[in-house]
């Protein structure tokens, strides 16, 4: 398993190394100047809204569990996000981190597992509506107005409302054995209590107002990344129309979906960026840039997350050394 975790680390920097080359290491290089340091600081800032929105969706989910406050969601979508994106792990790493954190801010291991995976589930169905309304902009070129686009995405929203509604008992079964599988690989989760679990998923994925509501915040959480999108193309000199941002970003979000076992989805978000900007008439080069803006953005923003949940479990540590 760690020889296959090695290899695919290995391709995706490779594909990261090749898209670069694509795109000319120096067109990609000045683009990235461009941006400057406090261009990366300010995109870094920008994300912050993204975070909080989407840990506002998981608090609405977790919100009547002992100890539950939003700051704790929030906190622990922070240290979710980062481990996916800054350290080597995929996206199942990010999971069983997000647990964690907010086992430690204490909010009893049970219930935080479940809320989490019924909350990303629902993230995953939100990113539909999103994509589909920037195919909608795409096929009618990019030039229709956003209320015209939140009208054409209400459709999907009905149909997966229903979808969730037929399914729910049968995700509830499907996450309940992938949370037994996470916990097999990392005790850290401590999920003892798989009959519990899957009763837990079962309410939390009923379709009632507390589930429409994670997924209508998680449909925004999405939609703002139209927004650090545009942002870092001015910052280039490129200037995109809102309506570019959305179908770039929207169609991003569909491609990266295939590089959720790759860490940090490396050459995956490359390739997937230099493919979408291509239908929007955007070139290879800044295409890139964004993807290692992002990158960078990532990183400052992760770093201190990771930072102070390292220094949290530290403490933990110390404080049962020293009562022995």
């Amino acid at each position: 398993m760690r020889r296959m975790h090695l290899l695919v680390l290995l391709a995706g920097a490779g594909a990261l190394l090749g898209a670069v080359a694509y795109a000319g290491a120096a067109g990609v290089e000045q683009a990235v100047v461009r941006v400057g340091m406090l261009g990366l600081v300010a995109v870094a800032l920008i994300h912050l809204p993204v975070l909080a929105t989407t840990g506002a969706a998981w608090c609405v989910l977790g919100a009547e569990l002992p100890g539950a406050a939003p700051w704790k969601f929030i906190w622990a979508r922070y240290v979710r996000e980062a481990t996916g994106e800054v350290l080597p792990f995929s996206q199942l790493g990010g999971i069983v981190a997000g647990a964690r954190a907010l086992r430690l801010a204490g909010v009893p291991t049970l219930p935080a597992s479940a809320t989490l995976l019924a909350d990303v589930l629902i993230e995953q169905l939100a990113k539909i509506p999103y994509v589909l309304a920037g195919l909608a902009l795409l096929l009618l070129g990019g030039r229709t107005p956003p209320v015209r686009v939140a009208l054409a995405a209400l459709l999907p929203m009905t149909v997966l409302g229903l979808a969730a509604t037929l399914w729910r008992r049968r995700s509830g079964r499907l996450l309940g054995q992938a949370a037994e599988r996470l916990a097999r690989r990392w005790p850290a989760l401590r999920l003892d209590n798989a009959a519990a679990l899957r009763t837990l998923l079962g309410r939390l994925l009923a379709w009632d107002r507390r589930m429409a509501a994670a997924f209508a915040v998680h449909v925004l959480g999405w939609s703002l990344g139209a927004a650090e999108t545009w942002v870092v193309f001015h910052l280039m000199g490129l200037p995109v129309s809102a309506a570019q941002a959305v179908i770039i970003d929207s169609l991003f979000c569909a491609v990266r979906t295939f590089g959720f076992a790759v860490p940090a989805a490396l050459g995956v978000q490359e390739a997937g960026y230099v493919l979408v900007c291509a239908v929007v008439g955007v070139p290879a080069a800044p295409a890139v840039a964004l993807s290692l803006v992002r990158r960078v953005r990532e990183l400052l923003a992760g770093a201190p997350a990771l930072g102070a949940w390292q220094w949290v479990e530290g403490s933990r540590v110390l404080a049962r050394i020293s009562d022995k």
